[in-house]
């Protein structure tokens, strides 16, 4: 039983993990992003990163023309 909890805690815990990298990754994309003319990658990742969905996005690589 406790070897079970373990592993469901490593498991937990490397989501949770995941999801912060993924959400500072959103973060440091969206301020490097080339903001001279606003386009659809400097949009996605604001965006992103403010509802929450960088964990997601931000292990994506958007084009920024």
């Amino acid at each position: 039983m406790k070897k079970t909890l373990l592993i469901i805690n490593l498991f937990l815990t490397l989501i949770i993990a995941f999801a912060f990298v993924g959400e500072v990754k959103c973060i440091i994309k969206a301020v490097k992003c080339n903001w001279d003319p606003v386009g659809k990658a400097e949009v996605i990742y604001t965006g992103s990163a403010l509802t929450g969905l960088g964990i997601i996005v931000g292990w994506i690589n958007i084009e920024d023309n």
